[in-house]
């Protein structure tokens, strides 16, 4: 464990409460754990804190008996009266969530006298929150005068500057919006006690009216800041980064445990260069986990996909680190994304007031969805592209995940700009965009179709500019593709791939054992989505390999429980690269359009043993584990018949040819998952066998055995259930209790 974070195991808070007023209080007690005035506790999963007083007397006691009492509101709610235990004093009570301030007295009673010692006022019980970033995380204006007596914050947002002896003065207190002496939006480089920027108080103000909850936002956030200024060094002691003085707030707060979900408006400045940008995927990944680490109550992030402008230089990439932010956003379930395209007020690198408030407004329904259990009945993410490819060759349809509609054009400092030229062509990857005039725009419910002006062949669009308008240096303001429903900005997207028509995903949907399905194509291959009536909180999904519908209920209990099951026939390619390119296109396909876990549950019957066997071990790191029936591991045994087995001549046949394969080459192939399975060690990936013993279709000697020995090899083990006297068929178990267990325990159910 890194310095900072076995730093942060200090005692939250110690006081020393002495009254001079006496003699009576010449002992004196050392609290080490005490509630402090203003001070917010995180509530449980119940909407409720414990409150702990923990302590030493030092000297000979000069009484026995203490007493707490907490009052809610003013009124009595709780007394606690105990005895030293020799010279330890411990009490706790509890306190509960709402728009409720408790006080705390304690009492110490000699001759018969309870004589008050100490006391806390104001403490709340609610959700406590991170903001952090750079200069648009975190921006001030005196026009925030907005104050509530139960939005709190917690210490000096620092910035750059060290953390000096009288910050550490400063504890709980209310929040605020403004920076003293502040004239207009800024506040960027500056010290502010107790300050949590514009949209910060703006969303305190949300979460404590609407849903009646006391809320706490610590904002480290840092003018100008790169993602690398952000980030944890372990090497260096914690005042000295803006990670560590940010956590140190957090720690000396209580919460470090308790943070619910950070809000993170970062990057600006890694869009100046092409190695910055190029390395903020990586770089995001190892403050992701460090935010884990040490704020290990996490559940969410929201991450806002940045507005044009800003950045120290006229180079700018900002188009392709707006997609980094899009992939990052679809690789981590935690990372939720939001627009600032169409945001109000922004004046080329900063926004105004009421901009600021619509940061707020925009990213609350996501909180509230959750965090606080609220379901709308419209779209309230952001438009995002599901596809684009060509209708004819002069038309092109992008489709988004929800409808919207088009800004056609916008007055922008007395120029016409037109939506229809924020579109941008390519054939290469990472190459500059060749200038291609759209003739007109229409937009159809969640379509845009763009009409060009002449026929091409463009394999990549991008939507927006980096920067500046078109041969400008003007940053760019509108015109924007918005969402019909929720006014949110589409999300900019960059060298998005352009399909053929023949490459259209044409959803039909239908019920599947009364569940919603999609039943649809993909590249050519036919493919299935079933949707769980509720799903679970992990968007979790089984995939199931081959012969759907037989044998489901496996299927249909993870359905109750919360998953989506998939389907995807890639029967005739018998887990060879081809089965494997089609597989990876429908993962991509399915993860961005449903949002589901980036892990995976495999699910593969008889030959469905090649492909999830084949797949999984090539993207090891998407498993989250493996059901296995009856599966083949190596095509020698089945479809060639070459062991024990019956083999099937016909199936052999399409299996060399699918593979390319004389007899001879196919029986020296050591490509079968009984030949590697490596990365599923390695990843430690967890699998589940069911095998019928007498099997003369996929012989278990041959198959499962083998690759049991394989994985043992590689210091890794699959478990097994054994049907005595079952032969191939029938698959699963009658009760798949067994399997269903396995597949909840190692998805986290």
């Amino acid at each position: 464990m890194n310095k900072l974070i076995s730093q942060f195991k200090l005692p939250l808070f110690l006081g020393i409460f002495i009254l001079i007023t006496s003699p009576f209080y010449a002992q004196e007690i050392v609290f080490s754990e005490s509630p402090e005035d203003y001070q917010l506790y995180a509530r449980d999963s119940s909407g409720k804190a414990s409150v702990l007083f923990n302590g030493t007397v030092k000297g000979k006691p000069g009484f026995k008996v203490f007493t707490l009492k907490v009052y809610q509101d003013g009124t009595l709610y709780d007394t606690q009266k105990d005895t030293l235990k020799g010279n330890k004093i411990s009490v706790s009570t509890k306190i509960h969530s709402g728009l409720h301030e408790f006080k705390f007295e304690f009492y110490i009673k000699k001759n018969n006298v309870d004589s008050l010692y100490f006391t806390a006022d104001h403490v709340v019980c609610g959700d406590a929150y991170i903001i952090t970033g750079q200069s648009n995380s975190h921006a001030s204006s005196n026009l925030s005068t907005y104050s509530n007596p139960y939005c709190r914050s917690f210490g000096v947002k620092t910035g750059y500057e060290s953390y000096k002896e009288e910050d550490e003065k400063v504890r709980w207190g209310l929040a605020t919006g403004n920076l003293q002496g502040l004239n207009g939006v800024g506040g960027w480089f500056s010290k502010n006690p107790l300050g949590v920027g514009v949209w910060g108080m703006e969303l305190m103000r949300f979460i404590v009216e609407k849903h009646q909850v006391p809320v706490c936002i610590i904002n480290g956030g840092s003018g100008s800041s790169s993602i690398e200024q952000n980030m944890l060094y372990p090497e260096q002691s914690s005042l000295e980064t803006s990670f560590g003085r940010l956590a140190y707030r957090v720690n000396e707060a209580g919460l470090k445990d308790k943070i619910k979900a950070i809000f993170w408006h970062q990057g600006e400045s890694n869009s100046v260069k092409r190695e910055s940008y190029e390395a903020y995927a990586s770089n995001f990944e190892i403050l992701l986990n460090d935010w884990k680490r040490v704020y290990t109550g996490l559940e969410e992030v929201y991450l806002f996909q940045l507005h044009q402008g800003c950045g120290r230089s006229k180079e700018s990439y900002g188009s392709e680190i707006r997609e980094v932010q899009n992939q990052i956003a679809n690789k981590y379930e935690m990372v939720h994304i939001m627009s600032t395209m169409g945001v109000p007020g922004h004046d080329g690198c900063h926004f105004s007031y009421e901009g600021y408030l619509e940061f707020a407004k925009r990213i609350f329904p996501l909180v509230s969805r959750d965090f606080y259990g609220e379901k709308s009945d419209k779209a309230i993410t952001p438009p995002k592209l599901l596809n684009t490819y060509y209708e004819s060759p002069k038309q092109i349809r992008l489709t988004f995940d929800q409808p919207i509609f088009t800004e056609l054009e916008k007055d922008v400092k007395g120029i016409k700009r037109f939506l229809k030229d924020q579109f941008f062509f390519s054939n290469t990857l990472n190459e500059d965009h060749v200038l291609v005039k759209v003739e007109r725009l229409e937009h159809h419910e969640n379509a845009v179709i763009l009409f060009l002006e002449a026929t091409s062949k463009f394999k990549y669009v991008s939507y927006l500019p980096s920067k500046y308008y078109e041969q400008t240096t003007d940053v760019y303001n509108g015109p924007w593709l918005f969402g019909s429903e929720n006014n949110i900005g589409a999300l900019s997207f960059h060298q998005q791939p352009i399909s053929s028509s023949k490459d259209l995903v044409s959803n039909k949907q239908s019920t599947w054992n009364g569940y919603k399905m999609i039943d649809s194509t993909l590249n050519g291959a036919n493919f299935k989505v079933v949707f769980p009536k509720k799903q679970n909180k992990n968007k979790d999904w089984i995939w199931r390999a081959r012969f759907w519908g037989h044998e489901p209920q496996t299927d249909l209990a993870l359905l109750e429980q919360g998953f989506h099951l998939a389907y995807i026939d890639v029967a005739g390619l018998f887990g060879s690269e081809q089965a494997i390119a089609v597989w990876d296109g429908f993962y991509e396909y399915v993860t961005k359009t449903y949002r589901l876990n980036p892990k995976v549950v495999l699910e593969g019957m008889s030959r469905g043993g090649l492909i999830i066997f084949n797949w999984g071990n090539r993207n090891a790191e998407k498993v989250a584990c493996i059901y296995a029936d009856a599966p083949v591991c190596d095509f020698k045994s089945w479809p060639a018949g070459k062991g024990s087995g019956e083999g099937s001549a016909k199936a052999w046949a399409g299996c060399l040819n699918t593979y390319g394969f004389s007899e001879e080459v196919a029986l020296q192939f050591n490509g079968n998952p009984v030949n590697h399975m490596e990365r599923i060690a390695s990843f430690k990936v967890p699998i589940l066998s069911v095998v019928g013993d007498v099997d003369v279709v996929v012989p278990v000697s041959e198959n499962t055995a083998l690759l049991q020995k394989r994985l043992i090899s590689l210091g890794w083990d699959l478990s097994i259930i054994h049907k005595p006297e079952v032969g191939h068929h029938p698959h699963s178990l009658k009760d798949p209790k067994l399997i269903v267990d396995f597949i909840l325990k190692h998805t986290g159910n």
